[in-house]
């Protein structure tokens, strides 16, 4: 019942934002035919599933195993995407979580991570997600969202809220594949800073300062 309650008090404030949408060149969404691993920072997270809810059935979201990823699941259901719990670490049941997703992408879902979660630091990205592109060779999408008006709360990842009635861009990034050759550790600073980049651009274009 409260997975639902909260469910219906965000899509109500959800309905009060102006949301602009803009996929950067050769960005796309979800598709079984085209399956893409999108990746956000976790205190960018907010609106992104309630908005792109019309392709749940499409994408499976890792979410931890932490005690509060439960309501965090509760609601991704409710809202139609799938789940695979866990990490993309080696460690606290990882390495099933990691097998898991190569699985759904070979599989034709798409994936969503926040690279930097659940517990930080903020906005480095972990290993995990770069290791899933090399293996199934499937391009990452940086995507992220920002607000004219709003409040980056005091937490570890200084969660962004807009205020109701306010404008929002979604902004998803170009695709990122390794290069050949390149090694783990390079792609995930290629990756970091290609999410660190669209970031401040969406920032800067939106007139939010953190």
């Amino acid at each position: 019942m409260k997975e639902t309650f909260t469910t219906l008090i965000l899509n109500a404030y959800l309905k009060t934002l102006r949301i602009e949408i803009h996929l950067k060149k050769g960005a796309r969404l979800p598709s079984p035919e085209n399956p893409g691993i999108y990746i956000f920072w976790h205190g960018r997270m907010l609106i992104l599933p309630f908005v792109f809810k019309d392709k749940g059935q499409l994408v499976k979201v890792l979410i931890s195993r932490h005690r509060d990823g439960e309501e965090i699941a509760g609601i991704i259901h409710k809202l139609g995407f799938g789940t695979v719990r866990g990490s993309t670490g080696i460690k606290k049941g990882g390495d099933k979580a990691f097998r898991n997703l190569v699985k759904a992408l070979q599989n034709g879902y798409s994936i969503a991570i926040t690279p930097d979660g659940p517990r930080g630091p903020r906005e480095k990205l972990k290993a995990g997600v770069a290791k899933l592109s090399m293996i199934t060779k499937i391009p990452v999408f940086p995507v992220t969202f920002s607000t004219n008006r709003g409040k980056a709360l005091g937490s570890w990842d200084r969660f962004l809220v807009p205020y109701p009635f306010s404008k929002c861009k979604i902004a998803i990034g170009e695709p990122l594949i390794p290069e050949t050759d390149e090694d783990l550790k390079t792609f995930v600073n290629r990756l970091e800073l290609s999410l660190k980049s669209l970031t401040q651009q969406t920032d800067g274009e939106m007139g939010w300062k953190t």
